[in-house]
């Protein structure tokens, strides 16, 4: 670990960790061009169901854009089905999309979310009490 501090002081082994994972990955905070994102951000669409990465968390795309609040690049704003997020459609106070209310928003960078068939988690819930 000294090595690699001496070579970069913001070393840290999650930062080793997500390089070894994607060698492509850059920290938030290091992101220098305005456009980073841009391609994969251009593939996402405002009303697209999604499943946003890590963790598996559902809901509908509200938002696709650069956000002047927060770092350089492109993100997603996503209206989350269930109170798993860490916001509420907001960035630094600012509103950018509307969603059910706190935990239910969140922003992620466009190569964490997948577009696709993600049923609404409560509706498949609802689905399997009508089947008992």
């Amino acid at each position: 670990m000294a090595k690699e501090k001496a070579k970069d002081p913001t070393w840290t082994i999650q930062k080793e960790m997500m390089r070894r994972k994607d060698p492509n990955w850059v920290p938030a905070n290091e992101v220098t061009d305005p456009e980073f994102l841009m391609e994969e951000a251009s593939k996402i669409k405002v009303g697209d169901r999604c499943e946003v990465n890590p963790g598996g968390r559902r809901g509908e795309v509200m938002f696709v854009g650069t956000v002047e609040s927060l770092n350089l690049g492109f993100w997603v704003g996503v209206a989350l089905d269930e109170p798993v997020g860490l916001g509420d459609g907001t960035a630094k106070g600012k509103r950018i999309f509307e969603c059910m209310g706190p935990k239910y928003g969140t922003f992620a960078r466009p190569d964490r979310v997948n577009v696709g068939d993600f049923p609404d988690l409560f509706d498949e819930e609802l689905a399997e009490l009508d089947e008992i």
